[in-house]
Order: C-alpha cells, then sequence, then structure tokens
C-alpha cells in the first residue's frame, strides 16, 4: 500500500474524534470503499511487474490458443475441425481456471500483512476508514485483477469457441463458474492475509488450499474406493442373439451376481469443492443416446455425467446395455436422479470467503487487544 495520506475527501463527511459517528467495525461507505480499491489498483499500475505478468499471461494464452487451434485447422472438412475445437476449448477453459487459480492467492494473499510489514496499514487504520472498507475495498482491487486476467484470456478462447460451435450461454455460464471461484479464492487469501504475520506464509497456505481442493482430495476420493465397498447383488442386462455370425438381435438377457461394489457416492462429498468438478457443471448434459450414438462431446461435458453417475452408482439403470427396442428391455427400472454438485461446491466457496472476511475485519478492528510477538504497527 501506498504510504501517502489519506485523501481529505473522506474526511470531510464525518466529525473527528477517537470514536467518530458513523465509524462502525461494520461501517460501510461507498467513497470509502473506492478510495481502499483505487489506492490498491494504483500500487500496482506503479508497479512494473504487474505490465510483464499480464504480458506474459496474454502471450501464454496465445499460445496456448494458437496450439490448440493449429490441429483443427489441419483438417479440409469442417465437419472433423468442429468437434476437435469443440473438445479443446473445454480443456483450454479448465487450463485458464488452472492459471486463475495459480495467479489470484498470490494477489490477495499478501495484501494485508504486507501492509503491516511496509507500515502503511496503520495508515489506513487510524483514518476514517472502518475495517469493513479496508478489507471489502481490497477484496475489490483483487478481484478486479483476476478479472484483468481473465478478459486478457478471452481473445483465445473466442476462435476456438466458434470454430466448435460452442453456445454463448454454455461459454457465459463457464466464465460465470471461473469469476465466482475468483472472488471467493480472493476473498480467503485475504483471511490468510489477515491471520498471518509473513506475506510468505500467507501465500503458501492460499495455495496449499488451492492445490488440496484440487489434486490431494480427488486422489484421496479415488483411493476411498480400497475402504468405501460392500458386497451387494448387481444385476445387469445385455443383449443376446440367436445366432452370432448374423448378428440378429433375440431378446435382453438378465444376469445376477454377487460382487463388491466401490461405494465411490458416500465419498462424493470431497469433490464438492473441487474448481473442476465446478466448471464441469456449467457444461450441458450429455444426451440419454450418447454412448448409443457415438456423438461428440467436450471434456467438461463429460465430466459432468462421470460426476453424475458416481453420485447414483448403485441405481440398477446403469447395468442395463441393451438397446431400448430388444424385447425384454427392463423400462420399469426409471432413470437415476438428478444429482448436481454445483449447489453443495458452490456452498462451501461462499461460506469459505465469507468467513474469511469476517476474520480479516476483526482482525483490523482497533484498538487491537492482542499482537503476536514481532507484529509490526506502524
Amino acid at each position: 500500500m501506498s504510504s501517502s495520506p489519506i485523501p481529505a475527501a473522506v474526511a470531510d463527511d464525518q466529525p473527528t474524534g477517537p470514536h467518530p459517528r458513523g465509524r462502525g467495525t461494520r461501517a460501510l461507505r461507498p467513497r470509502g470503499l473506492w478510495l481502499v480499491t483505487s489506492l490498491e489498483l494504483r500500487q500496482r499500475l506503479r508497479s512494473k511487474r504487474w505490465y510483464a505478468a499480464l504480458a506474459v499471461w496474454t502471450l501464454a494464452m496465445l499460445s496456448i490458443g494458437g496450439l490448440g487451434l493449429a490441429p483443427t485447422l489441419s483438417s479440409a472438412q469442417w465437419s472433423d475441425i468442429r468437434p476437435v475445437a469443440a473438445m479443446v476449448f473445454s480443456l483450454q477453459m479448465i487450463l485458464v481456471l488452472f492459471a486463475m487459480l495459480l495467479v489470484v492467492p498470490a494477489l490477495s494473499a499478501g495484501s494485508i500483512n504486507g501492509d503491516r510489514t511496509a507500515g502503511t496499514l496503520a495508515t489506513l487504520q487510524v483514518s476514517l476508514l472502518s475495517p469493513s472498507e479496508i478489507v471489502l475495498g481490497k477484496l475489490l482491487a483483487g478481484f478486479l485483477t483476476g478479472l484483468g486476467f481473465l478478459v486478457l484470456a478471452l481473445p483465445s478462447l473466442v476462435p476456438i469457441a466458434l470454430l466448435g460451435e460452442v453456445g454463448i450461454l454454455y461459454m457465459l455460464r463457464l466464465l460465470l463458474v471461473i469469476v465466482l471461484l475468483t472472488l471467493c479464492v480472493t476473498a480467503v487469501g485475504l483471511g490468510l492475509s489477515a491471520l498471518t504475520t509473513r506475506q510468505l506464509g500467507s501465500v503458501v497456505l492460499a495455495y496449499v488450499i488451492v492445490f488440496g481442493v484440487t489434486v490431494v482430495l480427488p486422489i484421496a476420493w479415488g483411493s476411498s474406493a480400497v475402504v468405501l465397498n460392500e458386497e451387494r447383488e448387481v444385476t445387469r442386462y445385455y443383449t443376446v442373439w440367436d445366432d452370432e455370425f448374423s448378428m440378429e438381435r433375440s431378446r435382453c438377457a438378465e444376469e445376477t451376481v454377487e460382487e463388491t461394489v466401490p461405494r465411490l457416492d458416500l465419498s462424493l462429498p470431497l469433490l464438492w469443492g473441487n474448481p473442476v468438478v465446478l466448471l464441469a457443471e456449467a457444461a450441458p448434459p450429455l444426451p440419454q443416446d450418447h454412448w448409443a450414438t457415438g456423438d461428440d462431446s467436450d471434456l467438461l461435458s463429460l465430466l459432468k455425467s462421470g460426476m453424475r453417475t458416481a453420485a447414483t452408482s448403485t441405481h440398477p439403470s446403469h447395468e442395463v446395455h441393451c438397446d431400448p427396442a430388444d424385447p425384454g428391455y427392463p423400462a420399469d427400472l426409471g432413470a437415476p436422479p438428478n444429482r448436481p454438485v454445483w449447489p453443495m461446491g458452490l456452498a462451501l466457496w461462499v461460506l469459505a470467503g465469507a468467513l474469511s472476511l469476517v476474520v480479516a475485519v476483526r482482525r483490523l478492528a482497533v484498538p487491537i487487544r492482542r499482537l503476536g510477538a514481532g507484529t509490526r504497527i506502524a
């Protein structure tokens, strides 16, 4: 944070004194909020590293888009270009999500303790700015910075989306998920920045949380199949032929066996907050005859279908491998229930972000009753 004095415009609308009227911990004024936000943004704009980071990011995104676009243009037929471009688009959106998860913690997790180390945080705390205005102003600045990185990624996304005939609503849903995750991760980073004394420690903790949710918990979910399983009867339905050489269909036969079934549906909450799973939840569902017709789909739609299947892994309809036109097809099994993951995952991220903001506001409240050893005030 810049060490320049707070503009007098903030102090004009409230009386001075040790406890100015209206300056509570939760007091929130648009002028104070924008003041902190503008100070944070001006600090970043004065840094040459900021422009270097934007340039590297833009070149990296354009390179990824170019590498993904080149194979699609090598085909002379449009019917071959569209499915490849749709798959490349889904991969590119996942890469953009991962890139945002790498950038955002570095922008927010050192915001508060970095100012405290530099001795500039106390300047804001003794002004007429409330702790809520300081925290939310820093949140807004970090969020706008993350959106800047996202906007610079669009030139590499739009051409692939056009070639893949990706719907505008589908693309907007994916961007909305990334925007919401950016806001929540920024809030979590601010909370860690207020809790820890050293800037490096809060940044490392933020990356540990992101890495744990994105990589460690999915590995734990897959490994839970070793423990979460049960012996049960499974009835499978498959097509049999009277003459295997002519492949004339006869009927849909059933077979009941007793086997060990993994219950990954019981450990599915480990994936609720996974950013890639939440991004896949915005994808359109696969048609029911997808596996029979072999229609093209992207990676996010396949992941979404896999998550819905995992959530209802014990439903008997998953064991039907017959054509609906076969005699004896079990039409009475019904369809598995549709159990989306995104409401629980989004609720977890919003709750984590809200709690982090509450912690940050309480840590910035003055007077400070307890201070860690070696913590700088001004």
